[in-house]
């Protein structure tokens, strides 16, 4: 597996993934007749305070993931993963934990001995998912907008 920034060329891809991903989109808001390129852009312009870095995993040539993580959060100065979407050609395969794993690795190299992400309290999947990267729940958060989240850390 290898990796590569995200281009603008990689949106149209995105827009595909994320209409195939009705957890992210109700967890946005939106319907899945809303996601275009454009909102896609908007949304992502949100992160770009985070100076964080958009990725595209690929296996073979073929994208299979892409992530957003960050190596200092303004909460606490310490990398989280942000976003993991898996093609959904590939979910269920093991493909979303091994590009979790190689993003640890990279923080590591920095450096930096723990890595935090959190879901929304109600993914269940998520969370799942998330322990299966080992990550452990470290406490509760609620967002300004009341949504609650259960945030997690994992050594690097």
């Amino acid at each position: 597996m290898h990796v590569r920034n995200l281009i603008s060329d990689d949106l149209p891809m995105m827009v595909d993934w994320f209409v195939e991903s009705q957890d992210w989109i109700a967890e946005e808001g939106l319907l899945s007749s809303e996601i275009d390129v454009q909102r896609i852009q908007v949304w992502m312009s949100l992160y770009e305070k985070y100076e964080g870095e958009w990725l595209v995993w690929l296996k073979d040539e073929s994208p299979i993931g892409m992530t957003f993580h960050v190596l200092s959060a303004p909460s606490n100065q310490k990398p989280w993963i942000g976003m993991v979407m898996v093609n959904p050609l590939y979910r269920r395969r093991h493909f979303g934990v091994e590009v979790v794993e190689r993003i640890v690795e990279q923080i590591s190299k920095e450096g930096t001995d723990i890595v935090y992400a959190a879901s929304p309290f109600k993914r269940l999947s998520w969370i799942r998912f998330l322990g299966a990267c080992s990550f452990e729940q470290i406490g509760l958060e609620k967002s300004p907008g009341g949504k609650e989240y259960i945030k997690f850390a994992r050594s690097t």
